[in-house]
């Protein structure tokens, strides 16, 4: 063999190596059992592995190649069992041992695992908080109980301060480790409500909270944590909840645009967000995100919920209406559509309502408000347009006759018809106000007389 091939051969040899990624397993007490294996992927568990265990427990778990080395938490489930079982795991990025240390034995205590320590020290942090909180707790209870007359209260007082310095350096000492384990510790953390602060006003600590998520939280930690949604989440319940500014917004998630370097991670990321705010009514919000998104070049395709980043973004031009052509001499003319211009000289704004008439009691209560106030958005130059989600006509009919304007359509595809997806409208009730020039000036769920 030529010396060509001979270091072709052993650059294969070392590419197969470092891609491979095994975890090798050890328990014979769920002999039989099956099982499966996940990891996180964002919003996502994906089971990349089903089986079952063979008689002498030992087995081998691989991680496929699309997502090797995986850094991140993983979880063995048993399934089929009343009993049930499992493993919740720490992969570091490489192969690694885990299994009992004797057989049958409770799974938490008999756990080892060679060539991962991290999984060790990650089980010791936690357990060092617990600690620190559990004194903690029973010090303020200890302080709140006693006055200060009693001989003991100094005692208590001086432990309570102690366990509130020993609190900060702890978490000061995850900030300087700033390793997988320690980022993990302060995901879970806030998805438990546990706060990096002990004391202080309630509305700085979730500041604090916030701040810690735009400046200092590793998105690639957090999209295979398992703790994707509740945290960003979080992260956005404190911005329109409390902070109420979408300028703000735009500037903090700036910054997480910027970390979240990968496709994916962004587009999970983006995707996560739209969900949230369409369903929270929260739309100004996408409006001031939007052209950091479809600037970021790290969207492939917009589809699905990523529309609302490029269709009916507030500042955009509205699109026209694609609407059922009406029936004529009592014929109905199937399908066939006409288009409905949103913008008409004889009105100042168009106000859009898209909605359905069941299981949605906020509907119900937008339209019967719309209903009542009318005669007065009528006298501003105001024309109101609704759009249905209904599936049925009869339904449609029974609701839409009462309302006063003649504006009122539905082509009976639900949220699958072409102005629910122009609009990109995917919950209702969502209401558009548009100018007098065609341009979306608002996006919400609710309407403010």
């Amino acid at each position: 063999m030529s010396k060509k091939n001979l270091v072709s051969l052993f650059l294969v040899i070392i590419f197969i190596t470092v891609k491979a990624q095994n975890i090798d397993m050890k328990y014979a007490a769920y002999a039989g059992k099956s099982y499966v294996f996940v990891i996180f992927q964002g919003d996502e568990q994906k089971t990349i592995y089903e089986g079952k265990v063979p008689a002498n427990g030992k087995f081998t778990l691989n991680i496929p190649k699309e997502y090797a080395p995986y850094n991140g938490m993983a979880r063995w489930l048993i399934t089929g069992t009343m009993e049930g079982g499992g493993l919740d795991m720490y992969i570091p990025g490489k192969s690694f041992s885990a299994g009992f240390a004797e057989d049958n034995m409770p799974i938490e205590k008999s756990t080892f695992q060679t060539d991962n320590t991290a999984f060790t020290e990650i089980g010791n942090l936690f357990r060092e908080q617990t600690n620190i909180l559990s004194r903690y707790e029973a010090m303020q209870q200890a302080v709140k109980a006693f006055t200060t007359d009693d001989t003991n209260y100094p005692v208590f007082q001086q432990e309570y301060q102690k366990q509130i310095k020993a609190y900060d350096n702890f978490q000061q000492k995850l900030k300087n480790r700033n390793d997988y384990g320690s980022q993990f510790i302060r995901i879970v953390d806030i998805n438990k409500g546990i706060n990096s602060q002990l004391t202080g006003n309630p509305i700085d600590i979730a500041k604090n909270t916030e701040q810690f998520i735009s400046n200092e939280l590793d998105w690639q930690v957090l999209y295979t944590s398992g703790q994707w949604t509740p945290i960003i989440n979080t992260w956005l319940d404190i911005h329109t909840q409390l902070i109420k500014n979408p300028e703000q917004f735009a500037a903090e998630f700036q910054k997480v645009s910027n970390k979240a370097i990968s496709p994916a991670i962004y587009t999970n990321l983006v995707k996560t967000i739209a969900h949230y705010l369409s369903q929270q009514g929260q739309d100004e919000y996408i409006g001031a995100i939007a052209p950091i998104v479809t600037a970021s070049g790290k969207i492939t395709r917009y589809d699905g919920e990523l529309t609302i980043y490029t269709k009916g973004t507030v500042g955009s031009k509205a699109p026209d209406l694609i609407i059922p052509q009406q029936e004529t001499n009592n014929k109905k003319q199937t399908n066939k559509t006409q288009v409905l211009k949103v913008t008409n000289k004889a009105y100042q704004q168009t106000l859009l309502f898209f909605y359905q008439s069941v299981d949605c009691k906020t509907c119900d209560q937008q339209l019967q408000d719309l209903t009542t106030n009318y005669q007065i958005l009528a006298s501003k130059g105001i024309r109101v347009i609704t759009i249905s989600a209904d599936e049925e006509k009869a339904l449609y009919n029974s609701k839409s006759k009462t309302f006063p304007w003649k504006d009122a359509y539905c082509d009976y595809k639900g949220e699958k018809g072409d102005n629910f997806k122009n609009y990109s409208v995917t919950g209702v009730p969502t209401i558009i106000l548009i100018d007098s020039s065609g341009n979306i000036v608002s996006r919400g769920a609710s309407i403010s007389f």
